[in-house]
């Protein structure tokens, strides 16, 4: 069976290093940022204790988990935030001030310390593993102008230092440069900035990694240069062409970390509000002991309108000796089923599990063969066709899971073969992961679906776990309810796809922003559910503020066996959120009564009440003060709050 190849970007499954012999280091633990409004940025430095210098690593990965600060609320902007190898071999060694990886943080105002929100993200460090042994510096720095007197975030960061036969031996390290180039100044060009430089080859060396982290920032007036401008980059090795691409990042709308309270789903120059910045990796075969050029340049661009604009470059050459085997592919992590928070957007299943592999070899890898399964139930064997070229990752999906029986909820998944022939380093092909409940549907079902002013971005599939597709719909009209009646077998895992990508209005060129937006408020706010075929409750309600896409599994069972009452639980929804002169309340309940709607703020002050029958109420709120409201819906023992905010 034809395998499906995902080329996107996905994080280390934690549970995968179960499988591993790995040590684990904290530096930093729940240590609170904030902004120096006077200066632009913070410094928050912490020792780290690491494996000795005797200590192979296989791959070296890290940890960032954010929260909200105690008694605070979130950050509110989309700050830079880097994280450096200060010095290395205690208080007296190297200075280093090396940036092992970027991140952009949130728009944090949905949360506060009072929720325990957290969320987590890895990032693949196993390049600077030369660096990382015994006492090291690690310094967090946070940017930012923002008030620090009532927001703030905590920062955890852990090492996990898988042990093992490293592929590729470190054979030294040489930093470019780390630069905040202007881009688009007459009397300040783009290469004034960010020089070619020479560099000469370790000489045990024969492969070298190319390393960029570049993100663009600012908005001039002339293309909204370079946050919202997607530019090309050339890098050139003695003058010749190894790499060129857009320094853009296309996927900001399927974000792990949503909705957010600014406009996080914008596509930008390389980042994503609340997400890592993804390093560029670029390998070559390389001769030891030889001399050499790098070259750095983007598209030739000149603001000559006004405004700033700047890309936030480091660039590194990370030699190695080549240790690598034929056939030999790591299992970096599961996806699906995963209770990971990167993994949010594909979780729960029922159905086909997702995985991401790297190839650590020679050989072009041409076929995987898996077993896999629930951990003390069943085992599947599937073969899986790829095409993975050396130091390359993709994420698959195996055959679908069949039977979950088996007690407890662990999933695990081996590599068995690689190109037909046993894996030569068979350490890591294994991984565990948590599976997460999923949703249980009666086999009879109505998918309503409500558009908005831009039809032509939405359609849909539902399909089974065989990847057989039982229902699909598109071209539909603007301000328009769709229900459509659908049966499906019972006991089978379902997958209902909802996208927002399609062509956009000509009027209105913006798609991948879900049904309802508050920084999109002409293509108004359309409303997508699921209800009950017997009886019409409402079985799932869909937030409008989802982006790009929405991924929902379920099983089936007979309708005549779900008792309305029991899979119909009251449901609350408020969009949009932010909101600035309107907000609908979606309330959905078994109970056909009237229900108390209240809005009330920050310090417990109710600022509006009234007695409702309607499902969907739409309310003016253009007099309220911008801040953090509640609204509250009470009907006889069912109390629902969800937070939103007001911003004029």
């Amino acid at each position: 069976m034809k395998k499906t190849i995902y080329f996107i970007f996905a994080l280390l499954s934690f549970s995968v290093l179960k499988a591993q012999d790995t040590i684990k280091v904290n530096t930093h633990n729940q240590v609170v940022i904030k902004t120096n409004p006077a200066v632009g940025q913070t410094f928050y430095p912490a020792w780290g204790s690491f494996p000795k210098s005797d200590v192979a690593y296989r791959k070296v990965y890290m940890t960032l988990e954010f929260g909200c600060a105690p008694g605070l609320k979130c950050g509110e902007w989309d700050y830079n935030n880097h994280i450096y190898i200060g010095k290395k071999g205690g208080v007296n060694g190297d200075s280093l001030n090396y940036e092992l990886a970027r991140f952009i943080t949130p728009y944090g105002f949905y949360w506060n310390s009072s929720q325990n929100w957290k969320h987590a993200w890895v990032f693949d460090i196993t390049d600077f593993s030369e660096l990382l042994h015994d006492s090291v510096l690690i310094i967090y720095k946070h940017s930012g102008y923002e008030a620090n007197n009532d927001r703030g975030w905590t920062v955890k960061l852990d090492f996990n230092f898988v042990k093992g036969e490293p592929a590729r031996i470190p054979a030294g390290y040489f930093k470019f440069y780390e630069v905040s180039a202007p881009y688009g100044k007459v009397n300040n060009p783009f290469k004034n900035n960010v020089p070619d430089m020479n560099f000469q080859v370790p000489a045990d060396a024969n492969r070298v990694n190319f390393k960029i982290i570049q993100t663009g920032h600012g908005m001039d007036q002339k293309e909204n240069c370079s946050e919202f401008c997607s530019k090309t980059r050339t890098i050139k090795l003695d003058n010749n062409i190894i790499s060129e691409k857009n320094v853009w990042r296309d996927n900001c709308g399927f974000n792990s970390l949503y909705p957010q309270a600014g406009t996080w789903l914008y596509d930008r120059a390389g980042w994503c509000p609340g997400a890592p910045v993804i390093p560029d990796d670029i390998y070559q075969n390389i001769t030891g002991g030889s001399q050499h050029n790098f070259s750095l340049n983007m598209q030739d661009y000149t603001n000559d309108v006004g405004g700033d604009a700047n890309f936030y470059i480091s660039a590194y050459a990370f030699f190695f000796k080549d240790n690598q085997k034929q056939n030999d592919v790591s299992l970096e992590s599961i996806i699906a089923p995963s209770t990971e928070y990167e993994s949010a957007r594909y979780n729960p299943i029922c159905g086909v599990p997702i995985i991401k592999v790297k190839n650590m070899g020679t050989e072009t890898v041409t076929s995987i063969d898996f077993e896999y399964g629930k951990v003390g139930g069943e085992i599947q064997k599937s073969w899986v066709p790829c095409n993975i070229k050396p130091f390359e990752t993709q994420i698959l999906t195996i055959e679908s899971i069949y039977n979950w029986r088996g007690a407890g909820n662990d999933f695990f998944v081996n590599i068995v073969k690689v190109n037909s022939k046993a894996d030569e380093y068979p350490k890591d092909n294994m991984a565990y992961s948590k599976i997460p409940n999923s949703e249980t549907l009666p086999s009879a079902i109505v998918i309503e679906f409500r558009t908005n002013n831009a039809p032509t971005e939405n359609y849909y599939t539902l399909k089974d776990n065989r990847g057989v597709v039982i229902r699909s719909k598109n071209n539909f009209a603007a301000n328009t309810t769709y229900r459509d009646t659908v049966y499906l077998g019972n006991n089978i895992c379902y997958s209902f796809e909802f996208f927002d990508d399609g062509p956009a209005p000509a009027n209105n060129r913006l798609n991948k922003d879900g049904l309802g937006w508050w920084a999109n408020t002409s293509d108004g706010t359309g409303l997508l559910r699921i209800r009950n075929l017997n009886g019409n409750s409402v079985l799932k309600n869909f937030a409008p503020d989802f982006g790009t896409k929405i991924i929902y599994n379920f099983h089936t069972t007979y309708s005549m066996d779900i008792d309305e009452q029991a899979i119909s639980k009251p449901q609350l929804l408020v969009y949009p959120n932010p909101g600035k002169d309107v907000v609908y309340v979606d309330f959905t309940s078994s109970d056909k009564g009237n229900y108390e709607l209240q809005i009330v703020d920050i310090t417990g002050k109710k600022v509006y009440e009234k007695t409702m029958s309607e499902p969907v109420a739409s309310l003016g709120v253009d007099h309220l003060p911008n801040g953090i409201y509640n609204v509250v819906i009470v009907q006889n023992q069912t109390v629902l709050t969800k937070t939103i905010i007001i911003q004029h």
